[in-house]
């Protein structure tokens, strides 16, 4: 049988909700983690440019006062700037090593620069004293001249470089955005897409929870209208059993008399003894079904005492001990070292372990044993009787019926007692049921415990089969 009830879907649908929610979050945290990456590496090429700009300004303040110089001539004034302007693009070099920018910084370019510069500015100073000819000052201004124009080439060639490093961040920049949002907007719609899902599994859940719930109530409806035809059906059941078995009693009684002085008096053939004998046998195994719907249509929670359930299972043992070793049956007894006492008639409960041995040795064979046990009471407050055998056991279709009326299995039986034992032990606030077993049958027998000093049923356990009862007195 599966072991799937209705309410396990709720389960299903809240770990896969759970599921889509752990996916959507982590969709997320990869939103965010790209974002965060997308920043450092926007910062990053961002600080790049920062210094590339920075390096081409630094470059051209590096080249301006050489190019001043041939039109102001005022050579301590641009001899300052470019001391000033080298000592910039020293400061600017040791900036991007400390920064570690990933450049290939044109130092050779810059190198290049400078000692051109040196060269102009060298020239210049040559020719700052009164004495110079003008062919020394035309020729020191040539060659001044010459070296400013070396100066200005390598000039073009750094910023070029620089220009192009430029340009590529940017369109790096511009790629990694550009696929930062197409990532991005493909993250929303997969999140979308998800909270889309979430919602109609909790649409699902509402619309199966208020299906669930019809048919609860009609389950609930169905049960109501069996326990009442079941009401009814034992009601009947009772009235019948009355009254058939009290038509049938007093003829029975007389024909098992007039058959035992007939067989004990008469003088007839062995056939006929044979045949007298029959007559008394059936007549012995109708009565005891007779006895037994008796006992099932009157039994009642009236006239209930304080039993001790360790002496109660010890008086049946001792009864049903001679037919035991009369079969060669072994039987084991575990009864607890306390007192345990239940409110109930003894005589009704005397009858469910006989019943329950009378059982077992009924399907046990020469050598087995049987297993009686009287244990103590559990945390909710019942005792238990336990009665297992060694014999072939219940099979799996059947267990659910072993204690319906008038069902049976062995030949001869009347499917009454197991019927009457339930029957008693719901009366007495209990149960019997029949427990998993490796090996043979294994029934087992609930009772609620009695308080020291109470002459009625525990508070708290009333019949729990009060319709049976109701029907038992009628």
């Amino acid at each position: 049988m599966s072991r799937i009830r209705w309410y396990h879907y709720y389960f299903l649908l809240a770990l896969f909700d759970v599921f889509v929610i752990l996916l959507s979050l982590h969709l997320h945290s990869r939103t965010v983690a790209s974002a965060s990456e997308l920043i450092h590496a926007a910062t990053d090429l961002d600080e790049q440019s920062r210094w590339l700009q920075l390096a081409q300004q630094r470059i051209l303040e590096l080249n301006a006062p050489g190019n001043d110089l041939f039109r102001m001539e005022d050579y301590r004034l641009q001899i300052a700037r470019f001391e000033v302007a080298r000592r910039n693009m020293d400061e600017a070099l040791r900036q991007a090593r400390k920064l570690h920018i990933p450049v290939d910084l044109p130092t050779r370019e810059i190198g290049e620069m400078v000692a051109s510069a040196e060269t102009v500015f060298a020239e210049f100073a040559s020719i700052q004293r009164a004495d110079v000819t003008e062919d020394v000052r035309r020729e020191a201004i040539g060659r001044a001249g010459k070296a400013m124009a070396r100066m200005d080439q390598w000039q073009h060639e750094s910023l070029s470089r620089l220009g192009l490093v430029l340009a590529k961040n940017a369109e790096v920049r511009d790629r990694l955005l550009q696929e930062h949002e197409s990532d991005l907007q493909a993250r929303i719609t997969y999140e979308r897409y998800f909270i889309a899902a979430v919602i109609l599994i909790l649409v699902g859940i509402l619309w199966f929870g208020r299906r669930l719930q019809e048919y609860d109530r009609a389950l609930q409806e169905q049960r109501r209208r069996l326990a009442e035809e079941r009401r009814e059906r034992l009601a009947a059941i009772g009235e019948l059993c009355s009254s058939v078995a009290h038509g049938i009693r007093n003829p029975l009684a007389a024909i098992r008399s007039s058959a035992q002085l007939t067989l004990e008096l008469g003088r007839m053939d062995d056939a006929s003894q044979a045949r007298l004998k029959d007559i008394l046998e059936e007549g012995k195994r109708l009565g005891d079904r007779v006895t037994g719907l008796l006992g099932m249509a009157r039994a009642n929670a009236e006239g209930f005492e304080s039993v001790n359930l360790g002496e109660l299972v010890a008086g049946a043992v001792m009864e049903l001990r001679p037919e035991l070793e009369r079969r060669q049956i072994g039987i084991q007894v575990e009864i607890a070292p306390e007192e345990i006492h239940v409110h109930g008639d003894r005589h009704q409960l005397a009858q469910v372990v006989v019943e329950l041995l009378s059982n077992s040795m009924d399907h046990a064979k020469a050598g087995d044993c049987i297993h009686v046990a009287c244990r103590r009471p559990s945390a909710n407050g019942t005792a238990a009787i336990e009665v297992a055998d060694e014999g072939p056991g219940v099979p799996e279709e059947i267990r659910s019926r072993v204690f319906d009326l008038f069902f049976t299995t062995k030949p001869g039986g009347t499917g009454i007692g197991l019927a009457t034992i339930k029957r008693y032990a719901r009366l007495h606030g209990g149960d019997v049921t029949l427990a998993p077993s490796h090996r043979g049958a294994r029934f087992l027998v609930t009772l609620p415990v009695a308080r020291r000093g109470d002459s009625a049923a525990p508070e708290g356990h009333t019949p729990r089969d009060e319709p049976e009862a109701q029907a038992g007195k009628q």
